[in-house]
């Protein structure tokens, strides 16, 4: 089986390389979304299905997929806490290739799975098939400010670190006008260790480079779950190798 490295290209051009997003009062937001759709759409998505799948990965690589799968084993600790009723709906905003979907699925949960990427919704779709739970997802491909509805529960994981300030809060004040109940999701909490990794990531050979994160300080993400309407209820640190992200929940401010 290739490895990760073997099956990504390896030219430097893509502009999601470049670790400085646009700025959203120069209209650019838009442009900056597209990016993050072409890029999960393709280099992307054979980057990130080798590491949510079975590839063999360089060793660099594998942290991720370990940190992720760590920030995934908390996630379900805290939902099974949370007492949803069976067949509660959950949307997955930012499914990628569907692995928590279908394991909500597998739960009795009934699954809303949205991504920005159609390469991404496709493995995703072809994985809660080969399940046995695709009656139980209804899958979309589109950006996530457009997602309407309402859920029993939102989950948002490893979307909104690649969100600036200004783009972050207006999405996580959308994704808790979704939510009758919880809000989960990760975010790339700002310190100068983890600034200087990122630094370092940018300068190593193109197949193991970093994506671009945008670090958000504690008291912007405190400040935009308050004018949510969210408080804050559990919150832990996820951290192996280069993966390292905050992986909070918020209920609704009573």
């Amino acid at each position: 089986m290739p490895t990760v490295d073997q099956i990504e290209p390896t030219d430097s051009a893509h502009p999601y390389d470049v670790t400085a997003a646009p700025d959203p009062a120069d209209a650019s937001a838009q442009a900056y979304k597209a990016q993050l759709r072409d890029y999960f759409d393709g280099i992307g998505f054979a980057r990130w299905s080798a590491i949510y799948g079975e590839a063999k990965l360089s060793r660099i690589r594998h942290t991720i997929r370990v940190g992720h799968q760590q920030m995934l084993a908390t996630l379900h600790g805290w939902l099974a806490q949370a007492n949803l009723p069976h067949g509660a709906h959950i949307l997955d905003a930012g499914c990628g290739t569907g692995i928590l979907a279908v394991t909500l699925a597998q739960q009795g949960y009934t699954v809303t799975a949205v991504d920005i990427a159609p390469h991404m919704v496709q493995a995703a779709t072809e994985r809660a098939i080969a399940a046995g739970v695709a009656e139980q997802i209804t899958f979309h491909t589109g950006d996530l400010e457009q997602v309407g509805g309402r859920y029993d529960a939102v989950v948002c994981l490893d979307v909104l670190i690649h969100y600036p300030p200004a783009l972050f809060t207006p999405m996580l004040h959308h994704l808790a006008s979704l939510s009758r109940g919880p809000l989960y999701f990760t975010h790339a909490p700002y310190n100068h260790l983890l600034a200087a990794m990122h630094w370092l990531g940018g300068h190593f050979p193109q197949s193991h480079r970093r994506t671009t994160i945008q670090m958000i300080p504690d008291a912007h993400v405190s400040a935009a779950l308050t004018g949510a309407g969210m408080r804050q209820q559990h919150v832990a640190n996820i951290s192996s190798g280069f993966y390292f992200v905050r992986l909070l929940g918020a209920t609704p401010q009573s």
